[in-house]
């Protein structure tokens, strides 16, 4: 048992000490300043509740659930890859730590940072009811009940799931961001509302508005906007312990998936045999060692031409042309970009292009970020490869490393970013008013990926924006967030423009960034 909870420690001090961890834990602020603010709003059809402990603590309990869902699986995956990446998971496949006892630290230790972004929204939930309630008063039981209910078990879930994504080995890595990702939009329209917990507030707000004479249209709202026109009722809250019952399979739910997580937990055998491998292969396929280069001339003789050629120039190679010498340093980039995607990709990008070309217009507009969204993982690769392959001290020690290596792998995701979404050039090209919108993505995007990379952000940092944006900016039509003017509402308010002009603010910052880190 000291072993376990020496494990779950060490996991909790390697990640509080993270940029994610940071990152996460200042949108969380943020989101719960947004509640304060009274940014976000929760709706039953033209009703809301009186802003009182009840209903500002189901509005926390259901927005916290919402972006657990999403940003708090990546927040927490990813510590089993990193113990087998750095070795240590093979100093504890040496003791006698069990998988079990493993796995299941990993799940206590992921779902105890979840309940910490619990605990900051607990916090702001309070602050709002103290400084905005139109009820004055704090009633902690009613406030802080919703979030037990309803954040706590998506907190179990998520945690759960990351283990198991992190101990299947097809779900590594950035393919399991994808795949989390892709499950999380399929499921959410058909479960999301069981899952985290709006069908049963909306089926007890409807009762309550039934009983205080008014009528109950189907559909409970949480977004964002004006919300002064909508009829207020007073909302008590609900028979929370009834609810918890009925989200008990949740907990089934995570008990299994840890299960499972356990049964495909290899004790890091795959890390352990990997170098073995990789060593016998050496050994068969050693080949022979090169032929001594030819002895120099003896002092005062005159080399011959074939001896001056292979001993002198052989190994220097010289660039024809600066410009031809950068294309192909963009070109190798480039290939760095899409290497060792699967078939699946490369069909997904050329389907994406081609129903660009087909589609009607206002449906290539939303195809557009969809299109953008698929290279995403590539493009969060970008600027932090080399130190992620620990060859960025090779790369710093090359001439002008920030003036031609930096400029070459951004234009190389500009290029990506210009290939699929080629077929929505094309059709833009007969609406000049989409294209910079258009523009806006096509720099943007690959810009702020590699910001990132070079600030050492990590790669789910942007995978995670990248997400949050592209749901609720061209699928939700929050303007703010709607960088293509996918609506109509963001291009009119020149939402594109915006985001064109902070690219090359980006840029300073990324070169200011990779040139601190050359020169440490």
């Amino acid at each position: 048992m000291t072993g376990h909870y020496q494990i779950v420690l060490a996991d909790l001090r390697e990640r509080t000490r993270r940029f994610g961890f940071l990152a996460t834990i200042g949108l969380a602020a943020l989101l719960g300043y947004q509640i304060v603010a009274g940014v976000f709003h929760l709706r039953l059809g033209a009703y809301r509740g009186v802003l009182n402990s009840a209903w500002i603590g189901t509005l926390t309990a259901l927005t916290l659930g919402f972006f657990l869902s999403l940003v708090g699986f990546f927040l927490v995956r990813g510590s089993v890859e990193r113990d087998r990446s750095t070795g240590v998971g093979q100093v504890l496949a040496s003791t006698r730590m069990s998988r079990i006892g493993y796995v299941v630290a990993r799940f206590a230790a992921n779902l105890i940072v979840l309940l910490t972004v619990v605990a900051v929204l607990a916090v702001a939930a309070a602050v709002m009811a103290l400084l905005h309630a139109e009820v004055p008063g704090l009633d902690l039981g009613p406030l802080l009940a919703p979030l037990v209910v309803i954040a706590v078990p998506v907190a179990i879930v998520v945690a759960a799931v990351a283990v198991f994504f992190d101990c299947v080995p097809a779900l590594r890595g950035s393919t399991g961001n994808v795949v989390y990702c892709a499950l999380w939009l399929i499921t959410l329209p058909f479960a999301g509302g069981g899952l985290l917990g709006f069908t049963a507030v909306e089926g007890a707000a409807s009762a309550t508005l039934r009983s205080g004479g008014f009528d109950a249209p189907g559909g409970i709202v949480l977004g964002v906007g004006e919300h002064d026109e909508l009829t207020t009722f007073l909302w008590a809250g609900a028979d929370w312990g009834t609810i918890a019952v009925g989200r008990l399979y949740l907990i089934v739910v995570a008990t299994l998936l840890v299960a499972a997580a356990i049964v495909a937990f290899d004790r890091f055998a795959s890390a352990d045999a990997r170098p073995t491998a990789r060593l016998k292969r050496r050994r068969r396929t050693a080949a022979p060692a090169p032929p001594s280069p030819p002895a120099p001339p003896a002092p005062g003789s005159v080399a011959s031409d074939e001896h001056r050629s292979g001993f002198l120039t052989e190994p220097v190679v010289r660039s024809s042309h600066p410009v031809a010498c950068f294309a192909a340093l963009v070109a190798g980039e480039f290939r760095l970009l899409i290497a060792g995607r699967s078939v699946f990709w490369y069909a997904g990008a050329a389907t994406l292009v081609i129903a660009a070309l087909v589609l009607p217009i206002d449906a290539v507009r939303i195809l557009l970020p969809i299109a953008w969204i698929w290279p995403v993982v590539p493009w969060s690769e970008s600027g932090g490869r080399a130190r992620r392959h620990g060859v960025d001290a090779l790369l710093g020690a090359a001439p002008s490393p920030v003036l031609r290596q930096l400029p070459a792998a951004w234009l190389s995701g500009v290029l990506l970013a210009l290939a699929i979404g080629s077929g929505a050039l094309v059709r833009f090209l007969a609406y000049p008013e989409l294209l910079v919108g258009f523009a806006a993505g096509a720099l943007f995007i690959p810009t702020l990926a590699i910001a990132l990379g070079t600030a050492g952000a990590g790669e789910r940092v942007f995978q995670v924006l990248a997400m949050v944006a592209w749901y609720l900016g061209p699928l939700n039509g929050v303007a703010p967030l709607d960088i293509t003017g996918a609506n109509y509402a963001a291009l009119a308010a020149g939402v594109p423009i915006g985001y064109l002009a902070a690219v090359p603010v980006l840029l300073v910052a990324t070169v200011a960034s990779a040139t601190a880190r050359v020169t440490r």
